[in-house]
């Protein structure tokens, strides 16, 4: 009796880490492709109002099934996260379901984005507290 139902767990638990993993493997293979992205934030919410500051920006991703990320940011005048055209390629992970991780060659920790939603043609990320950004195909 405690054979079977240690074969049992066994099987279901295999089963459970199997699915996990595909899930993973599946939303990695999701992730794939040229992004449409848009980072934005807010003012904090005691700050007095500054019409003069634009809190969003464009920007293009590709995300390539080899792990690495090229990311277009288009900044411009006023823009509360930069004023210049930023290119730069990065290494990219997801670990587990709820985390894109960003590294440059070398870097062990890099910078974690945590996965709000996802679809197959949109994902909302948090970078920090009040930073998000919207990806669309």
């Amino acid at each position: 009796m405690k054979k079977t139902q240690l074969t049992l767990f066994v099987a279901i638990l295999s089963l459970a880490l199997y699915s996990c993993g595909s899930s993973t493997e599946e939303m990695s293979n999701s992730l794939v492709g040229d992004w449409k992205v848009q980072w934005i934030t807010y003012p904090e919410q005691n700050a007095p109002a500054n019409d003069s500051i634009n809190y969003t920006m464009n920007g293009l991703m590709n995300i390539k099934g080899d792990g690495k990320i090229t990311i277009n940011a288009y900044g411009y005048e006023n823009c509360i996260f930069g004023t210049d055209t930023l290119i730069h390629t990065l290494n990219w992970k997801l670990e587990n379901d709820t985390t894109l991780n960003l590294t440059n060659d070398g870097d062990k920790y890099g910078i974690p984005y945590t996965i709000k939603d996802f679809s197959e043609n949109k994902i909302k990320l948090q970078l920090v507290q009040d930073v998000y950004l919207f990806l669309s195909k």
